[in-house]
């Protein structure tokens, strides 16, 4: 749909151009990028974003090993916008290392600094940060580009995505949307460079919007009491819905088994529960409603890494379907792995 590519790795960058991306629609950040990833992605034309000294030392290496190619890179900035966590990635501004990274790369003669980038993670997502960041961008902008503007000014990602009521309510704060982080960047870089005379905006928005696009479907195969907790049993685990931890109750429905609504049924509170074998593996805490052998459990707003995330831990991982709603079409875009597919790599 027009959008760049931006990738954190050789694989995801190869993945990238396995479905048509043209190299020149990729942007390379992430902090582990071996040099002949670099000299691939530079060689063709891609945004690649620097975040260290020895990456730095790498494009050194491969301009003064090829002196007729021109080369162009993005520098990673690090920078304080009052977070109570120090992020391991980009150059440190206060410290100086932006610094001593901007200037051995300008005194390459054929190497240009295109842009600079900063993509910084707070627990709030709140307007007020990306204004900060914003604003701190631009200042280290006019301060390394005085004699030319840069190609791109890129402020990250970390947005919040689309979400249920049910969902927003867990979160302390306003959930912001996509017009209101704009207002919180646009008119900025508006002021700074009128008209359409400035550098590209680059924002990253991946997880924002894919945080919705699937949901997850588990039969209940399992009730029981034990003291005064009530259990559903489901084919499937916290790692299918919850890889990265969170503590929230994602958006849950259930659909009826009515064909057997004899079978045996639990009135909530009900923890629903995985297959593992942990004691953490609890899908949903606390469901309310009436729940039933044969069931099916829907937890909504998935997406994002809720698929990459998904260890091959005791059972190989679920079938994705596809279902195109105008056309009242299902497609089956991942098939259902087998044993195989998880040894394949073993030397058995």
């Amino acid at each position: 749909m027009g959008g760049y590519a931006e990738v954190v790795s050789q694989m995801e960058y190869d993945l990238a151009i396995s479905i048509g991306v043209p190299p020149t629609r990729i942007i390379f950040n992430g902090p582990l990028k071996h040099p002949e990833d670099l000299e691939k992605a530079i060689l063709a034309g891609s945004t690649v974003n620097l975040e260290s000294l020895e990456e730095v030392e790498i494009v050194e290496a491969l301009a003064q090993r090829l002196p007729e190619q021109n080369i162009a890179v993005g520098l990673r900035c690090n920078f304080e916008i009052d977070t109570s966590r120090i992020s391991r990635f980009g150059f440190d501004v206060a410290g100086g290392e932006l610094d001593r990274a901007f200037q051995r790369l300008t005194e390459l003669s054929n190497c240009d600094v295109d842009g600079l980038h900063c993509h910084i993670s707070t627990s709030a997502r709140s307007t007020d940060s990306y204004a900060r960041r914003t604003q701190k961008i631009i200042e280290l902008t006019d301060y390394y580009f005085k004699d030319k503007q840069p190609r791109f000014i890129d402020i990250g990602g970390g947005f919040y995505g689309k979400m249920t009521d049910d969902l927003k309510s867990q979160f302390d704060g306003c959930i912001p949307n996509y017009q209101e982080y704009a207002a919180a960047v646009a008119p900025q870089l508006q002021s700074k460079y009128p008209g359409n005379s400035g550098p590209e905006l680059i924002i990253e928005p991946g997880v924002a919007i894919v945080s919705d696009v699937l949901n997850f479907v588990a039969k209940v195969v399992g009730l029981k009491k034990v003291r005064s907790r009530q259990i559903a049993l489901v084919v499937g685990s916290v790692h299918n819905v919850k890889p990265t931890g969170t503590d929230k109750n994602l958006s849950l429905r259930v659909y009826r088994d009515e064909e057997n609504s004899a079978q045996r049924k639990l009135a909530g509170p009900v923890d629903i529960v995985g297959y593992t074998c942990m004691e953490h593996d609890c899908l949903y805490k606390d469901y309310s409603g009436e729940i039933g052998i044969g069931d099916y459990t829907v937890v909504e707003n998935m997406g994002a890494y809720t698929v990459v995330f998904k260890p091959p831990f005791i059972r190989p991982n679920p079938p994705i379907i596809s279902y195109d709603s105008i056309q009242d079409e299902y497609k089956l875009i991942r098939r259902r792995e087998t044993s195989q597919n998880v040894f394949s790599t073993y030397i058995l």
